[in-house]
């Protein structure tokens, strides 16, 4: 990919190259344009095992035999040209420790030839091997170390066998940058294998950062790309940042990379395969496998941790199969970010976009373990995670889990355009809360995004007894917004115990749905299931114009609210919802409100809510409930109550139609509607109807289901649709996308 500076120099370029062509064209005639050789790059030093160590390193013929030699020649801008040299087999070994403090290009593309008596050589490009060029120190030291305000370029070699232990370099007094370490340089390292390193092998009372490139103050013009960063280790006893790469204070850009199986830490770690500490990195279009952040204490981030005040972009990464923390940890901490571990210092901006996170784990085995696929945590607004797949990530395999997807703490960030499909919160802890995502505090918005089989524990078909919380989104007190989403067909849980909230499980502060389809959705396989579309105790609910369907809150006994359960909320509100062929086995099919509860519900259609006890609105538990405009049809029980002495239901204008029995004792119905509701195939109104322009229109009611305006004549319809008497498409899940 070119960069942007790049692609402006190409653009001068074709420009000059037209102007020039018909300059030639006015002055000569057409002419065949002939093809042009490509330039071979200009050797100024040449370097090839068995030369000698004796002269300027100037001429091919005379090569230098060592790396360092050449650099000591050396002036900036030089080209030093490194060879494989013939004959023999593999590569062509250079066992130094190389210091860089110039501005100057080692380049590993070269195949010489060489007679030993007397020496003299043939250089030749080649296409890049780095396999050919090794260069190498083992357990000596760092191999490369560059220093000073200067831009050096690595092109083409393999980079292993350093080791920092000892060599300090980080501010910190830590032991950093086992491959390569840089120091307020902007270097390009392009095309390496960079491999075996470790930021400290033994670090006695410091820790290792950077096993295989860390970079100090590095400007926005240093580059990493095009390597392969694998099987680096940033502290091998201890506690460790970086294990492919870390980045302090940097604000480089690492791009098109393979980045694989590196280790932050042998006890607890930071950043498998990249840490950043400071700075405004950006880390775009890189393949990051397989990294581990830590394994027997804690982990932090297995792909990419992240600690700073400052915005670090992460785009169009594919980040799988990392972990946070592999084996059993400290049974007192908590591992965090499987993918991606991004956190504030102490705040920050967070911009993750249009990435793929897949299969990647918080905690393996023990502790607990939150956010399988990226953990944000005191980011501010205006951060945004955007356009990223999330896929098969688990927060807790072995222990409790937390935002299988995503788990957002304490931070102000939108979340939008996501895709979040078969995540999960736990598989074998205890409980598990928000398979797909989970929001801790703050204020987010969840918009546009697609949450889609998510569990908040178990796996299908493989045994569990974990409860769990959230099969789509856990929220937990929170101020937040889920708009235009798409949560279908998540489980609380899918293991045979308790779960609430197939869809959304919300607990204290405030939230506000809107726009959403809520469907097949389900509480639990099991027993004991409550909300299987959504799930809201203890906290300021508004629920406006969702279509809510198909949910179940429990295959087996005790399930209650199948579209959803509302519980210990001091007041809520429902408004242009439709809630139709939902299940509960025991209290509430359409809509269960219980324990102190008070509420309002205007203009919602609620529809066929018959599976298990086939009630359409339920009431129990000292509850108290306002009803305006509604459509109950096709139910047992259209509207009910526990306990008639404890809880009361007062509805007007509401349109009762095919219901076994439409209310009993504790409700009082005035200013019924007669029939027929003609409702159409997508519960929207039909010509012919009676719900037409009946109810006095409600303050602070403006819109309808679609966003159309209410009322349109002297008066509202009944339900959730204010008809234009127009026909309408057949709908199942309406698309929100914008």
């Amino acid at each position: 990919m070119a960069l942007p500076w790049m692609e402006d120099e190409m653009k001068v370029h074709l420009y000059a190259t037209i102007g020039l062509g018909l300059l030639l064209i006015l002055l000569l005639g057409a002419v065949a344009l002939q093809p042009t050789a490509q330039a071979q790059a200009v050797c100024q030093r040449y370097v090839a095992g068995g030369g000698s160590d004796a002269s300027d390193c100037s001429t091919a013929t005379q090569p230098c035999n060592t790396v360092q030699y050449a650099i000591d020649q050396a002036v900036d801008g030089d080209r030093i040209c490194v060879a494989d040299v013939d004959p023999g087999p593999g590569p062509t070994v250079y066992p130094e420790n190389i210091a860089i403090t110039r501005s100057l290009v080692l380049d590993g593309k070269w195949q010489a030839s060489c007679s030993a008596a007397p020496l003299s050589c043939t250089f030749e490009p080649v296409a890049c091997d780095p396999d050919a060029v090794v260069l190498t120190r083992p357990n000596l030291g760092r191999v490369v170390t560059i220093s000073g305000t200067i831009t050096p370029t690595i092109d083409c070699f393999t980079i292993t066998g350093g080791d920092a232990a000892g060599q300090g370099g980080d501010p910190d007094g830590n032991d950093a940058g086992g491959g390569i370490y840089s120091r307020d340089a902007a270097p390009i390292l392009v095309n390496n294998v960079i491999t075996a390193n470790y930021g400290c092998s033994d670090c006695g009372s410091s820790f290792g950062y950077g096993g295989g490139i860390y970079l100090l103050n590095a400007p926005a013009t240093a580059i990493i790309s095009g390597n392969l960063i694998a099987h680096n280790v940033a502290d091998s006893v201890e506690w460790g940042q970086g294990g492919g790469i870390m980045l302090r204070d940097s604000d480089a850009q690492v791009l098109h990379n393979v980045i694989q199986e590196n280790q932050a830490g042998l006890l607890a770690g930071y950043g498998g395969g990249i840490a950043v500490s400071g700075g405004q990195p950006i880390i775009a279009e890189n393949d990051i496998l397989g990294n581990m952040a830590g394994q027997a204490g804690q982990g932090l981030g297995g792909g990419i941790y992240v600690w700073s005040s400052s915005p670090a972009s992460i785009e169009r990464n594919l980040i799988q199969r990392n972990k946070a923390l592999s084996g059993a940890g400290d049974p007192d901490l908590i591992s965090y970010g499987g993918g991606i571990c991004y956190t504030g210092r102490p705040t920050a901006t967070a911009i993750i976009r249009d990435n793929t996170l897949r299969q990647n784990t918080a905690s393996m085995i023990s502790p607990q373990g939150y956010g399988g696929g990226l953990f944000l945590g005191h980011v501010v607004s205006p951060s945004l995670v955007s356009g990223n797949l999330l896929e098969g990530n688990i927060a807790g395999d072995g222990d409790d889990g937390h935002g299988g997807g995503i788990y957002v703490d304490a931070s102000q960030v939108i979340i939008a355009s996501n895709q979040f499909l078969d995540n999960a919160a736990t598989w074998a802890g205890s409980h598990g809360e928000g398979g797909g995502l989970y929001v801790n505090g703050g204020e987010v918005q969840v918009r546009s995004n697609t949450i889609v089989q998510n569990y908040g524990a178990g796996f299908p078909d493989l045994p569990s007894g974990a409860s769990g919380y959230g099969g789509g989104i856990a929220i937990s007190n929170s101020l937040t917004i889920v708009q235009d989403n798409q949560i279908v067909s998540n489980h609380a849980t899918n293991a045979g115990n308790g779960g609430m909230g197939g869809g959304i499980y919300a607990f204290q502060g405030s939230l506000h749905v809107q726009d959403n389809t809520i469907a097949e959705n389900e509480g639990t396989a099991a027993a004991w299931g409550f909300g299987g579309g959504l799930y809201a105790e203890a906290l300021a609910l508004t629920l406006e114009a969702n279509l809510i369907l198909d949910n179940l809150a429990s295959v087996g006994p005790h399930g209650r609210g199948g579209g959803v359960r509302i519980a210990s909320c001091p007041a809520f509100t429902l408004t242009n919802n439709i809630i139709a062929r939902n299940g509960a086995t025991e209290l509430g099919s359409g809509l269960g409100i219980a324990a102190s509860t008070a509420g309002w519900l205007a203009h919602n259609t609620l529809v066929d809510n018959r599976a298990g006890d086939g009630t359409g609105i339920h009431a129990s538990l000292a509850s108290d409930l306002l009803l305006y405009g509604n459509l109950v049809i096709s139910h047992t029980f259209g509207i009910s109550v526990t306990d008639p002495a404890a809880s009361h239901i007062e509805a007007r204008y509401t349109l009762f139609e095919a219901n076994s029995v439409d209310y009993g004792p504790g409700v009082n119905s005035d200013d019924e509607i007669a029939g027929p509701a003609a409702l159409l195939a997508n519960y929207h109104l039909g010509p012919g109807s009676s719900a037409i322009d009946q109810v006095p229109a409600l303050a602070g009611v403006g819109r309808d289901f679609d966003g159309d305006t209410r009322p349109m004549g002297a008066r509202s319809d009944a339900g959730a649709d204010e008809s234009w008497l127009d026909s309408y498409l057949p709908l199942l899940f309406r698309d929100h996308t914008p």
